[in-house]
């Protein structure tokens, strides 16, 4: 491209202008940052997934290990009381 001022005294001077390697330069800059964008978008869809699978794995033993915990303190209650609880004999009678 050419430009010139036709107009001033200095109408004999022009710049010329060369868009054609800084085009080429900024479309490969657009590539490499539009190629940047689609890996980080899938990387972040794939942790996304990874992080839902993850807090489905976590509720799951969250909800077994609760059920262990209760279970074992329900047991833990039935052999204290089977311990502690007596059979009168024959011939005893009632401390009441």
């Amino acid at each position: 491209m050419c430009f010139s001022n036709f107009h001033s005294r200095f109408g004999i001077m022009q710049v010329f202008l060369n868009f054609g390697q800084s085009s080429i330069r900024l479309q490969k800059f657009v590539f490499l940052m539009w190629r940047h964008y689609n890996y980080e978008r899938m990387r972040r869809g794939a942790d996304f997934y990874l992080l839902q699978s993850n807090s489905t794995y976590v509720n799951i033993w969250t909800a077994v290990q609760s059920l262990v915990i209760i279970t074992a303190g329900h047991l833990q209650l039935c052999f204290l009381k089977r311990l502690f609880k007596s059979k009168p004999a024959e011939g005893d009678k009632p401390r009441c």
